[in-house]
């Protein structure tokens, strides 16, 4: 069963490999690109929310959130609704970066990907998405 777990480590760090080279061009790690996305996805962000998910202490992003914001792709806002909390927000450079970078990212996995079987990916998609549900619930349970 480990098996599956060397797999998809090894899947994900070749992807990483294949999709620096787009994301290198905005100084920023693939790691980092993928927590922009979320912050832009997902809209103002507490940062303790950010590092649970990103599976990161708050501290370490202190320092990446910094780099981030002197980029121009971030600003920190306070919590209207608890003053000590502290939420990341996107600009519209980032907006700009995120689209660019979506875009490129997306043209060279169709490329990688481009002789994989018709309905490949969306199986994998769905399969991936159906694991990580199922993931969450067990570590829901655990914390229960």
């Amino acid at each position: 069963m480990f098996e599956v777990v060397e797999l998809l480590s090894k899947v994900n760090v070749k992807m990483f490999k294949l999709l620096s080279p787009i994301v290198k061009a905005n100084n920023i790690s693939i790691t980092e690109l993928i927590i922009l996305w979320r912050i832009n996805k997902k809209g103002p962000y507490r940062v303790t929310d950010v590092a649970r998910e990103a599976g990161v202490p708050a501290s370490t992003l202190t320092g990446v959130f910094d780099r981030l914001e002197a980029q121009g792709y971030l600003v920190r806002i306070h919590d209207s609704q608890d003053r000590r909390s502290v939420l990341i927000q996107g600009t519209p450079l980032l907006r700009e970066m995120i689209d660019s970078s979506i875009k490129s990212a997306d043209r060279e996995i169709e490329s990688l990907f481009d002789t994989l079987p018709p309905g490949f990916i969306d199986r994998l998609t769905q399969d991936l998405l159906e694991l990580q549900e199922h993931l969450s619930r067990k570590v829901a349970d655990r914390k229960a």
